[in-house]
């Protein structure tokens, strides 16, 4: 397998993700950076990253003297990592309402557009891929950089969720929809609105187990 194009350390990470959550890797599992570096035909440098970021990302932990595994969660760790999302979120968009701007309303609609599409195909990877960075840009809106940061060490939360039973589409577009009340609180410049809308989207979601 090829890499080609793009940051190296990106695609790769992607390329990991998707194997992690469709269960090429499994919890334990050890990501050597010699191994991947030649299944992916690069040097170890961009590996190295790549391996970093989901770290970050809680989906793999470093251990001394054991190197880089996949990461075991449990529903305690996903109930923890949401409550938290909820409370640091739910900020991030009470700020981003007061700051956002009718490009970012573009921008916001247009991730909606092709989550809905992923969730109409079924393609539950691509759908939660695209939830988070629709997080992600109201964390950006919001300009708050401790919030940025702390949410990448809880986005393992989101991508657990796609593990084990899939979801039926029908449940899956309506999960995907609700972000329609996030864009019009923004789009309101409802601060307070955009706050609650938040807190209970993540909130469902974790009682829903997704």
């Amino acid at each position: 397998m090829e890499i080609t194009k793009m940051v190296l350390s990106e695609q790769i990470r992607e390329r990991l993700i998707d194997d992690i959550m469709s269960g090429v890797y499994m919890p334990g599992d050890k990501l050597g950076e010699s191994a991947l570096s030649k299944r992916f035909n690069v040097s170890q440098s961009p590996v190295r990253e790549a391996l970093k970021s989901l770290e970050e990302m809680g989906l793999v932990i470093r251990e001394p003297y054991k190197g880089t595994m996949v990461r075991a969660v449990s529903d305690m760790d996903i109930y923890e990592a949401s409550t938290v999302r909820a409370a640091l979120e739910s900020l991030a968009a009470g700020i981003a309402a007061e700051k956002c701007t009718e490009d970012d309303i573009v921008i916001l609609k247009a991730t909606l557009a092709e989550m809905l599409a992923s969730a109409k195909a079924g393609d539950d990877v691509n759908r939660i891929r695209l939830n988070n960075e629709f997080h992600d840009e109201i964390i950006r809106i919001s300009g708050h950089n401790l919030i940025a940061k702390l949410s990448k060490t809880l986005r393992f939360a989101s991508w657990s969720h796609i593990k084990g039973a899939r979801i039926k589409n029908k449940t899956a577009l309506q999960i995907t929809a609700r972000h329609q009340a996030l864009i019009d609180a923004l789009a309101a410049h409802d601060s307070v609105k955009a706050q609650e809308t938040m807190r209970k989207h993540i909130e469902e979601n974790m009682l829903n187990g997704r």
